[in-house]
């Protein structure tokens, strides 16, 4: 395979012994300047969902989780493995295993924010291999961790595994390039074991989340962006390379999973469906995920708030997109046009394969993740390409504005529309459950349900920003009960010595010790 053009290759120069000690000090600067930009991706995400990450909350699953993962072990296993994701379910068991309270729940996000960090280096790295340069390779590995998806996977402490997968994606991605490059060099039996691997890291992440693991195609879209000296055949050939493993690898996963239904090892979900009409799929594509996935940082909202703003964004980033391929058709061949244009077209849409093939139509920002990392991909090589003109000092103001806008806009949707909302929540049962007195004969607690017109933020977006966990018929007693364990660890046997129950509304006909209202949480609301 021949270098991309971007790469500069040095000659190697024979260092005097009087000069040995100035290389020496050479390489230091570079060892140190490695190691500063490496703690800087890892803090990034750190530091952006810190107020997030130690807010005491917790989402819907999490209070069901922690008390299955001690009491029942084995039931989120089954709960996964039966939505074709058995590793995630293994992988929730042996975490939640170790989280007794609610306040642990912060130590799975800090997981989150390290694993974030580890996708921006690897992210990093891997464009610069592929001949990226230096700044164009920081701003997107800084960016693909302050997206909203992102923003989900940090704040949910059941999130960490989407983000082990998409670094599992990753490293498929560059086995299978090894592979292929050994395979050229007639290595057959080395190139025969990194095949192997791939296979296994793809299935694997298959079996954890399906729709992380497609982000195999941003490192893909980033090599077709920057390597310019292959024909638009040989990058046609090389992508389907990469397309027909992921397809093939996808199709494998499916098939073991299929296996240990059969053999009745797992019960098999009625989620578990395909796409029948495309029509509609295709419409719910281009009306609700794509607007999505271009809006960038801009959240979608179901009441409309700001639609102008969505809209507006993913417009203005779509124009860029266009704007881009046209300057590469322009400078670069129609050849170099037709091989930009046909991956910015398709590659997004292969990103969101798994959705599509799904016979849900739910848009959710995390399953959109790879999706918008592909288009971000082409979003910092053509704005790169739109200011190629402009001054060095001018190219990082850009840069650092948006750096910083991302930055503050991902800190805000994290803290305000996922922790404060849920920390809410958890503040209001909490607080009921201080107020049960166990000394009593079995006292009597009535939590009235949140309605959606309870939400404490302006902005909601499905079950991810500003939702609410306890507008459910089981969340709340989830929460009371673990609310309870969290106030009385040392009570065995804590169920049996209280009654709840919950409803919309409080029975006129029955005598309770204590009421808690989760309508109370509208007095929470924040215009944000």
């Amino acid at each position: 395979m021949p270098l991309p053009e971007n790469i500069v290759t040095e000659p190697s120069i024979s260092v005097p012994v009087a000069g040995a000690a100035v290389a020496s000090e050479r390489r230091s600067a570079l060892s140190l300047r490695a190691w500063i930009l490496t703690a800087t991706l890892f803090l990034v995400p750190l530091v952006t969902y810190w107020p997030a990450t130690f807010h005491e909350f917790g989402l819907r699953d999490d209070y069901s989780n922690i008390r299955e993962a001690h009491e029942e072990p084995g039931v989120i296993v089954k709960f996964c493995a039966s939505h074709a994701r058995p590793i995630y379910g293994w992988l929730l068991q042996a975490t939640f295993g170790q989280t007794d309270t609610v306040q642990d729940l912060q130590w799975l996000r800090v997981i989150s924010a390290l694993l974030l960090g580890a996708i921006s280096l690897v992210s990093f790295r891997g464009l610069r291999a592929l001949g990226w340069s230096f700044g164009a390779s920081l701003c997107f590995a800084v960016l693909l961790a302050l997206i909203p998806s992102e923003q989900v996977i940090a704040s949910w402490a059941v999130g960490w595994p989407y983000a082990a997968t998409a670094l599992l994606a990753f490293a498929a991605f560059f086995t299978v390039e090894g592979a292929i490059n050994v395979g050229l060099s007639a290595g057959r039996g080395r190139a025969a074991g990194q095949w192997l691997l791939a296979i296994g890291l793809m299935v694997a992440g298959a079996l954890i989340y399906q729709s992380s693991v497609l982000l195999y195609v941003v490192p893909l879209a980033g090599a077709l962006i920057v390597q310019r000296r292959r024909t638009a055949a040989q990058s046609a050939r090389w992508a389907g390379i990469h397309l027909g493993f992921v397809v093939g690898t996808l199709g494998l996963a499916y098939a073991v999973i299929s296996v240990l239904y059969a053999n009745g090892v797992f019960v098999k979900s009625g989620r578990i469906a395909f796409e029948h009409h495309w029509g509609g799929k295709i419409a719910w594509f281009l009306q609700e995920t794509l607007p999505n996935a271009l809006s960038l940082f801009v959240l979608n909202d179901n009441n409309h708030r700001d639609h102008a703003l969505y809209l507006g964004c993913a417009g203005l980033v779509g124009a860029i997109l266009i704007a881009g391929a046209y300057l590469e058709w322009r400078r670069y061949g129609r050849a170099r046009g037709i091989v930009w244009v046909s991956a910015l077209l398709g590659l997004p849409v292969f990103a969101c394969g798994v959705s599509l093939a799904a016979s849900e139509h739910y848009a959710t920002y995390r399953t959109i993740l790879a999706m918008t990392a592909v288009l971000l991909c082409f979003l910092v090589a053509s704005i790169g390409a739109l200011t190629q003109n402009w001054g060095p000092v001018s190219r990082r103001l850009l840069a650092g504005g948006v750096l910083v806008t991302a930055f503050l806009t991902a800190q805000h949707h994290a803290f305000a529309l996922i922790a404060v909302p849920q920390g809410n929540e958890w503040r209001l049962i909490k607080s009921g459950a201080k107020h049960v007195h166990l000394d009593r004969s079995r006292p009597r607690i009535f939590a009235i349900m949140s309605t959606p017109s309870d939400i404490s933020t302006a902005t909601i977006y499905h079950d991810e920003f500003g939702s609410l966990s306890s507008n459910s018929e089981w969340v709340p007693k989830e929460m009371f009960k673990r609310a309870m364990h969290d106030l009385h660890p040392e009570v065995a046997n804590l169920d049996a010595l209280y009654d709840f129950s919950s409803g919309p509304k409080l029975p006129p006909d029955r005598h309770y010790d204590v009421i808690i209202d989760l309508h109370r949480l509208r007095q929470f609301y924040i215009d944000n």
